[in-house]
């Protein structure tokens, strides 16, 4: 089976002399059409739409459905339909993801109604690159310092904003200056990037306090050892959000007029951004709750309460009684109850009364077991002389 995105026809010299016109006359004569799922279409009325015939339509859906959930196509997605001059549907190829193919393809020429489905994993060549930036007064966020890198930025600030989310909040915490180092695979596939791998060794410089981070089976570590992973995340939103009102005891509510207290961090966000679990624990209420809007609230260890209200939606799966771990999605920033706009409510107590979240200290790091530091030290020793070498610093390559 052929992936329309690569192809080829193969000739066979019978005659011993293969002429211009006989190989332009083997040549089939193809068509490739581009087109997306509209909103609340089938696969089957997709390619209906597409003037595949409604019985060919439904062999093709019935063919992909044990390999494919074809409820898995949404409003927007796009596919390729190959077909030849007499509009015989000859492929259906669909993008799952970075990696994955969905291929339909005609099996024998002869048999205009012989089928086969599959999906096909993409070969992708691995590169090692090491990123540097900095953060200026016009790049000040951390998705504004990689947006120059090729590739998805976003998806690399995440990596880097979640291995420094316990000791950074990148909402607020980062400066003018400031400097990130990363040592990171980029994957392509035919000279197209297509995704970066984990992160194999990170530095920050925040505030000219330096903080590094080394993937060690799985999980990253301090060049001594210590784990980064703690209780409790600097931040419940990813990052690159403002504050937009500290935490205070009397403050001029925007809507009522009127002193209160403001027992709590907002986080400026646009709407849908994810809110996440700073810490795991069981969520005690999770719905409407008057001027907070959608509100959830999780109750942790040692007497430690979060609480996370205007969200625009609550997560599926966040209910009272429900677990909930570190890093999870609560819900989505929005502007529900009394809000002048979208952000994040954050409030934090401490065995019952209201504390300020950014002044919450998390427990001291672990370490790794002394008898894997030897192996550890050995295998992030190249790491730390790629960080080190500022010679071998480079942007990811092009």
């Amino acid at each position: 089976m052929m992936s329309l995105l690569s192809q080829s026809v193969d000739y066979v010299q019978e005659s011993g002399v293969i002429r211009e016109h006989d190989i332009l006359a083997a040549v089939p004569r193809i068509e490739i059409v581009e087109g997306s799922f509209k909103k609340n279409s089938t696969l089957v009325a997709t390619l209906v739409d597409f003037d595949v015939p409604s019985e060919l339509a439904q062999k093709v859906a019935a063919l992909i459905q044990p390999i494919f959930d074809v409820r898995g196509f949404r409003s927007g997605q796009t596919f390729k339909l190959e077909k030849d001059t007499e509009g015989n549907l000859r492929a259906f190829e669909y993008k799952i993801s970075d990696e994955k193919i969905l291929e339909v393809q005609r099996t024998a020429a002869v048999d205009a109604d012989s089928y086969a489905a599959r999906v096909s994993t993409l070969p992708l060549e691995e590169q090692d690159a090491v990123i540097t930036s900095q953060i200026t007064p016009q790049r000040n966020s951390l998705y504004a310092a990689l947006a120059e890198q090729e590739g998805e930025a976003v998806q690399l600030a995440e990596k880097v904003a979640s291995i420094f989310a316990w000791d950074v909040d990148f909402n607020t915490d980062l400066q003018v200056n400031d400097s990130i180092r990363i040592v990171v695979p980029a994957y392509y596939h035919e000279s197209k990037f297509v995704k970066w791998g984990d992160v194999q060794a990170a530095e920050l410089v925040n505030s000219r306090k330096n903080y590094r981070a080394f993937r060690f089976e799985g999980s990253y570590y301090d060049a001594k050892g210590n784990a980064l992973k703690r209780a409790f995340l600097a931040s419940p939103l990813p990052f690159n959000p403002r504050i937009t009102s500290g935490f205070a005891r009397a403050r001029l509510h925007p809507i009522l007029g009127q002193s209160r207290p403001h027992l709590a961090v907002d986080y400026g966000a646009p709407t849908g951004t994810p809110v996440q679990a700073i810490a795991n624990g069981t969520v005690t209420f999770a719905g409407w709750n008057a001027g907070y809007g959608n509100l959830v609230q999780i109750r942790h260890t040692g007497g430690l309460t979060t609480g996370y209200a205007h969200l625009s939606s609550i997560g599926s799966d966040v209910r009272a009684g429900r677990k909930i771990s570190q890093g999870d999605l609560v819900g989505r920033v929005g502007a529900t109850g009394l809000a002048t706009g979208p952000h994040l409510h954050f409030m934090m107590t401490k065995n019952g009364e209201a504390i300020n979240p950014l002044k919450m200290k998390s427990e001291p790091p672990m370490p790794l077991d002394a008898t894997l530091l030897p192996t550890f030290h050995a295998a992030i020793a190249p790491m730390e002389a790629r960080l080190a070498g500022s010679s071998a610093v480079q942007s990811a390559a092009k």
